[in-house]
């Protein structure tokens, strides 16, 4: 006897790699917010029920691949068939919460990063289209059916909305899916380019931020697949749909919480001796200010910047005089080493005014245009 065919395992390889992924980075995101940083935010709150709502999704896609998803109608039970079309039900509704905590949550962290008005207001409109549509995806697919519990049983009246239309909107949710991982991404790129910072530093930073759009990637892949919605042997066709559902938010959980962890590798690095300055300057949006700082004499070899570290930026020679410089004696040279250092912090326009404050729980390492310029310069003595 041939065997029957089944993609379940398909599917349940994707949910249990996915699932690793996305809890592990989780968890690294609330080591470092709450030992690290000391700090747990309203990002970091969404991003835990994002993943509690995802571990929900797996658990009834589980499930409805023990009772039949992945298979052909005519190798299931009628009742096979009703319980696995109840929990591909329940998976609409977790998958629609999933991304609009995701969402949300990623957007709130962009918001502290950006000091541009315009910026602010790019990602606040993002993040309401994004709302907006998730919230429309979840109500159509929630009462598709009249009653609701049609969807699965048909052995009663009732009717559904017309197949179509939930294509639709999967395409429009998609679209709008797309648009906002893009913007999501590229735009703290183009901050971080505009930066005047050590190109080590950029390009450490740039794939960190790039993961936003891995999600779009398994959004776009998934695009064909939508219209096997039509198909009459609906839990063997849409097998398709439900693996880039799963990656997607997988992807979308974990490349948002990686964003998060760089204090972690900064402790890392320095461990490993990668650190030299970086990892001795106390990090931005931490409750510490950058004053005046002072530091002993490096050779120019050692001042190369940590590569996690944004803790300082070079700013144009012109600003000097608006800083305020410390000097301090160093021994152990010819004569006396005296290093400069001038603190420059960036008057940020934001969308929140200039009586923007950070409180108590921000969690992020906020990404500011302040930092110091070092001027060293050796005092000798002559003897006549």
């Amino acid at each position: 006897m041939a065997d029957i065919p089944n993609r379940g395992p398909q599917l349940i390889a994707v949910v249990a790699v996915l699932l690793v992924f996305s809890l592990t980075a989780t968890i690294l995101r609330c080591y470092v917010r709450i030992s690290l940083v000391k700090a747990f935010g309203v990002d970091d709150y969404l991003m835990v029920f994002a993943m509690m709502t995802f571990i929900a999704f797996c658990s009834v896609c589980l499930t409805g691949v023990h009772y039949g998803t992945g298979r052909h109608y005519w190798d299931l039970a009628e009742h096979d068939i009703e319980e696995a079309l109840m929990y591909w039900y329940f998976c609409y509704i977790w998958y629609c919460v999933t991304m609009v905590l995701t969402k949300i949550s990623i957007g709130y962290f962009l918001l502290r990063i950006t000091v541009e008005r315009i910026h602010n207001w790019i990602i606040l409109v993002v993040m309401s289209l994004s709302v907006i549509t998730g919230i429309c995806f979840l109500f159509i697919t929630t009462f598709q059916c009249h009653p609701i519990s049609f969807f699965w049983n048909k052995n009663q009246d009732g009717t559904c909305i017309n197949i179509d239309v939930i294509i639709a909107f999967t395409y429009l949710y998609s679209a709008f899916s797309v648009i906002c991982d893009f913007t999501f991404a590229l735009l703290p790129i183009v901050l971080i380019m505009q930066l005047q910072m050590n190109s080590k530093t950029k390009i450490a930073l740039i794939p960190v931020m790039l993961m936003a759009c891995v999600a779009s990637v398994a959004v776009v892949v998934r695009f064909p697949y939508v219209k096997d919605f039509k198909t009459v042997d609906f839990l063997w066709a849409t097998i398709d749909i439900a693996i880039w559902s799963t990656v997607e938010q997988g992807l979308a959980i974990t490349a948002g919480s990686l964003a998060t962890i760089r204090p972690l590798f900064r402790k890392i690095a320095a461990k490993l001796g990668w650190s030299t300055m970086g990892s001795n300057l106390p990090p931005t949006g931490e409750g510490a200010s950058m004053g005046n700082h002072q530091t002993t004499g490096r050779s120019r070899k050692n001042k190369s910047r940590d590569p996690f570290s944004l803790a300082t930026f070079n700013r144009n020679e012109e600003e000097d005089e608006e800083g305020n410089g410390q000097l301090k004696l160093v021994e152990g040279y010819p004569g006396n080493f005296q290093t400069t250092i001038t603190t420059i912090t960036a008057d940020p326009k934001s969308v929140w005014g200039s009586k923007r404050h950070k409180g108590d729980n921000e969690s992020e390492e906020e990404l500011r245009m302040e930092g110091s310029k070092v001027r060293s310069f050796l005092i000798t003595e002559e003897t006549v």
